[in-house]
């Protein structure tokens, strides 16, 4: 699966690549080899079939078609695909698990942010005027009001 890079450069960790530490920085990266630490991207992160990753890993859109071992948080989207493995706990703004992936741990649901703050204080319920007062509406036998 390709994930849209929206301009940005790729980089590349490849099969026979070993990388002890963290990793940080701008771009999206795929990882096809094996990285110990912790990634922490402000780009999306594939995590490639032959990909052994453990450590815990922080993006945009996370994509497992190899093995993580470690906690996920995807700014935007996580998606397990069919070969992936995911052992640890997750945290993302919409998850996709395919079938026959394996994934062991918990979710997390980021909550879209508030464009409206929330009132101080909470909404009262309008009392009937005289102009309203309540009286007797007959409907199919059932009693309501007229407003």
């Amino acid at each position: 699966m390709e994930v849209a890079t929206s301009g940005a450069s790729m980089s590349l960790v490849s099969e026979n690549i070993r990388i002890e530490g963290d990793l940080g920085g701008e771009e999206n990266i795929l990882i096809n080899g094996r990285v110990l630490g912790s990634i922490k991207l402000n780009g999306d992160i594939v995590v490639g079939q032959s990909g052994v990753v453990e450590a815990d890993i922080e993006g945009n859109t996370i994509v497992i078609q190899g093995t993580v071992k470690g906690n996920v948080t995807a700014r935007s989207h996580l998606e397990i695909q069919a070969t992936g493995k995911m052992i640890g706990d997750i945290t993302a703004r919409s998850i996709d698990i395919k079938e026959g992936s394996t994934f062991e741990g918990r979710s997390r649901m980021i909550k879209p942010d508030r464009t409206e703050p929330s009132p101080a204080v909470p909404p009262t319920t309008p009392q009937p005027s005289a102009a309203t007062a309540e009286r007797p509406v007959t409907a199919a036998g059932s009693k309501g009001r007229i407003i």
